[in-house]
């Protein structure tokens, strides 16, 4: 006996739900069969299409999947995960930013149920797609733009990292205090604006708001002003 599990994940934050008719649109402007991720094509096609002849509309001359094939495939793909997440056989939790749909159920060794079987099935689609209807395909990574969040959630602390980084990367020259002013402002936006303030007083929130003294840290150390630690000895 063994558990099954299926998760896909989408903003916390976001107000609105996933857009699955986006998720159409999209899927029709696809032009590459190869950002489908079908690892045996012809069992899996066949189960998502089973009125589909095989012989003569699965592959072309080369072997290689049709589009439109591919297309359809999608597209049942997008309709059942709808269905899926809208199913009492779907709950989900919130970790860290993320809303994760969760699926699944006990097996001793058979096929997994159809909700599951829709959510795995989502990660077939190209990846596209799944970020254009708001889902972010690898959570492991730090919920951002780049990671599919898009402007309908809050700015991360990664969201600053990327922001600075290139505007550091994209100038020619970095002026001073002008550059220290637009990063100031910039990690304002997650964090207590750093700049102007009592160096003492924001160590201490700092400390308080991460439960943690950054001077205990290996890392965070190496950031806190000698001058500051001078005069705190």
């Amino acid at each position: 006996m063994s558990m099954l599990i299926a998760t896909i994940a989408f903003p916390a934050e976001s107000c609105e739900p996933p857009d699955f008719d986006r998720g159409r649109h999209l899927l029709e402007k696809i032009e590459d069969p190869s950002l489908f991720t079908f690892d045996e094509p012809k069992i899996e096609l066949e189960g998502l299409l089973p009125d589909l002849n095989f012989e003569s509309d699965l592959v072309d001359e080369d072997g290689e999947v049709l589009i439109e094939c591919a297309r359809s495939a999608g597209l049942v793909v997008i309709n059942k995960l709808e269905e899926a997440l809208a199913s009492r056989e779907t709950t989900f939790l919130t970790v860290a930013n993320y809303r994760l749909y969760i699926s699944g159920g006990l097996s001793n060794g058979g096929s997994p149920t159809n909700t599951t079987q829709a959510i795995w099935d989502a990660y077939k689609l190209p990846e596209s797609v799944l970020v254009g209807m708001g889902f972010i395909p690898d959570y492991e990574l730090p919920l951002s733009r780049a990671n599919g969040s898009g402007d309908r959630t809050p700015l991360t602390d990664t969201d600053v990292v990327d922001a600075i980084a290139l505007g550091l990367g994209t100038s020619p020259d970095w002026s001073g205090a002008n550059t220290l002013e637009w990063i100031t402002d910039a990690i304002g936006k997650v964090r207590s604006h750093s700049g102007g303030g009592n160096p003492r007083k924001y160590h201490e929130k700092f400390a308080e708001a991460h439960a943690v003294d950054p001077l205990d840290d290996s890392f965070l150390a190496m950031y806190v002003d000698e001058v500051y630690e001078a005069e705190n000895e």
